[in-house]
């Protein structure tokens, strides 16, 4: 491996240690406004764009920068999760669980499941991203690592301090659309054979939706849209703005010939995930509560 290579791994680890070194203070910085304001707003946002410019993806065997796009499509399309399917099945079920307690016990499960998202957030950010294969060695999608494990983070963020209480007390005419639609997403009826629409009810509790972010995104956002006033903001938000930006990448399957329906199927990602945006605009006199 060549020794320009070795620096841009040795850059972007680098990188990515500076914003964890730099929010490592969890409590002294989610308790200063000007954090907690800047990571709402959407200077964040732009940040978060620009990072898409900045943070390479990384790859031990046969990096080049003119390839850098090819190296995300290939870890993407080789990642981790490819291995993790026969096993969908334990994380589906895990996940449904998760679901029924947290709507049946609200508040006394509240800290549990937003640990438990948490943990599947940095899930995500390894399974979906990561990738040993014989073309590239080691490779990874740094820009979704960094975003994913922020979200997860900031999840577990919450878990720890017991920000996030859900309530469901928001479910009205204007919210409740959403529920249907998380159902689809935890649902998410497609063959991973052909890409195409299957309708059949065996991929709710083995269809793998649980393994990755795009599905469960909309769940967990619609969780949080309908217990707004006793939710985290932050939470909310982070989530939502990462949801956008990888929801936008998702939309260009639309430009594939074979890719029709997978691009339909990431809408939810990136509509739940714009309504969320500008349903938490206002802020609220608490800080911590959307």
């Amino acid at each position: 491996m060549g020794t320009w290579v070795i620096y841009m791994l040795a850059g972007n680890w680098a990188l990515m240690l500076y914003l964890i070194l730099n929010v490592y203070d969890w409590e002294s910085i989610m308790k200063a406004n000007r954090w907690e304001s800047f990571l709402t707003s959407w200077k964040f946002f732009s940040l978060l764009v620009v990072l898409q410019f900045i943070l390479m993806p990384v790859a031990t065997k046969d990096f080049r920068f003119e390839a850098a796009g090819d190296i995300v499509f290939y870890t993407l399309q080789h990642a981790f999760i490819m291995d993790m399917y026969s096993y969908s099945f334990y994380f589906q079920v895990m996940m449904i669980l998760a679901l029924i307690a947290v709507v049946v016990w609200k508040g006394k499960f509240s800290r549990v499941f937003t640990a438990i998202t948490g943990c599947f957030y940095l899930l995500y950010a390894v399974i979906q991203n990561m990738a040993v294969t014989e073309q590239h060695g080691f490779s990874m999608v740094t820009v979704n690592v960094v975003m994913i494990g922020f979200v997860a983070l900031v999840w577990l963020w919450a878990a720890w301090k017991g920000y996030n209480e859900f309530s469901f007390d928001n479910v009205t005419w204007k919210t409740g659309w959403t529920i249907p639609v998380a159902l689809f997403c935890l649902w998410w009826p497609m063959s991973l054979k052909t890409a195409l629409p299957d309708f059949q009810l065996h991929y709710l509790y083995d269809g793998g939706s649980a393994l990755a972010f795009c599905p469960m995104t909309p769940v967990f956002l619609t969780l949080l849209v309908l217990s707004k006033r006793g939710v985290n903001r932050l939470v909310l938000r982070v989530t939502a703005m990462v949801g956008v930006i990888i929801g936008c990448y998702n939309m260009g399957n639309f430009a594939s010939e074979t890719g029709f329906y997978v691009g339909l199927y990431h809408l939810p990602l990136l509509g739940m995930s714009i309504y969320a945006l500008l349903h938490s605009r206002q802020k609220r006199k608490s800080p911590e509560c959307v």
